[in-house]
């Protein structure tokens, strides 16, 4: 029974949460993860020891050549030789939210929510990775330049602004020296307001046809994919549903016991799966199993229609 007090009680718990919801953070730190060796610039960028500079990419790669298309534009601002330039899937973290696919995708449902209410996943499509993240991207590229060259100045005794980069290099009157050898001190300034973007120096990767980070990986079968996961103890299942409106009325269990590598057979009125060891032997005992279903009701079939189709006229060709 609904009582006046749990009403009470009910709409103060909800205003509670309105009101921590309007109050709640919304600025988030970076969670890039730096391997040993590394040393992250921000959200978005990483730079070894040994030279190499590692971009988060939020977006999943789908062949249309993100992987490649987000690094080049980071890249592009910092100045940095393409051939030192890889790529990893970014962390979970508001900071690569996608309002601009979000809207894209469901055609503006989601702008018709309060603005505190509604929070944009990280999601990939309706073609805006670049829309959404080319600003943010050309910004880390640039901030982590002028660190670079902060840091290149105090060893030289110079003016960071008159330091320049290319590929890979800071260089001024003469002398360079790579982001590698600058990466961790350079980690230690803090960025100017506002940032060089687009700075003589950087900015000879955009517009040019550079190598697919991804290719290689994808040729050799050396990329990882969700089916290429392994964990400890992990287990593998294939499943087979019924009709729509279907029951499972008969399996052959022994059947699928007798294939090397089985674990279990769940079943549900509406599907059944086998649990084995590796993929191969999860789908041979599926199949082992001869699943049949009944469908006590099967969707009537739509009358006929009586329209039938005019071709359209043909007009001849002219000779």
């Amino acid at each position: 029974m609904i009582s006046r007090r749990s009403i009470i009680v009910g709409g103060g718990a909800g205003i509670g949460l309105v009101v921590a919801w309007g109050l709640w953070p919304r600025r988030y730190a970076p969670t890039l993860v730096a391997n040993p060796g590394e040393t992250p610039f921000g959200a978005w960028l990483k730079i070894g020891t040994d030279g190499h500079v590692t971009v988060a990419v939020p977006q999943v790669e789908h062949g249309q050549g993100v992987y490649t298309t987000l690094p080049q534009i980071v890249a592009d601002e910092l100045g940095a030789d393409w051939r030192t330039v890889g790529v990893e899937p970014a962390p979970l973290n508001t900071l690569y939210a996608n309002p601009v696919g979000l809207h894209d995708l469901f055609e503006g449902l989601f702008d018709r929510l309060p603005g505190r209410v509604a929070q944009p996943p990280m999601l990939t499509g309706g073609s805006s990775s670049i829309r959404m993240f080319e600003q943010a991207c050309r910004e880390a590229g640039a901030g982590a330049r002028a660190l670079l060259c902060m840091a290149a100045a105090k060893r030289w005794d110079a003016d960071w602004t008159e330091v320049t980069v290319e590929a890979g290099f800071c260089t001024h009157a003469g002398k360079r020296i790579r982001f590698a050898e600058l990466a961790e001190a350079a980690a230690s300034f803090a960025l100017p307001d506002p940032l060089p973007l687009g700075i003589q120096g950087a900015g000879k990767l955009a517009g040019t046809s550079v190598p697919r980070i991804d290719a290689a990986a994808k040729v050799d079968g050396s990329a990882n994919f969700a089916g290429d996961v392994r964990l400890a103890d992990m287990v593998h299942a294939a499943i087979r549903q019924g009709p729509v409106g279907g029951r499972l009325t008969k399996v052959d269990r022994a059947a699928a016991d007798r294939i090397r590598g089985v674990l279990s057979v769940v079943d549900n009125p509406r599907w059944v799966a086998a649990v084995a060891t590796t993929w191969w032997a999860a789908h041979k005992a599926l199949d082992a199993l001869a699943p049949r279903f009944e469908n006590a009701a099967p969707s009537p079939i739509p009358a006929r229609s009586t329209q039938r189709w005019t071709p359209p006229s043909r007009v001849p060709a002219r000779r």
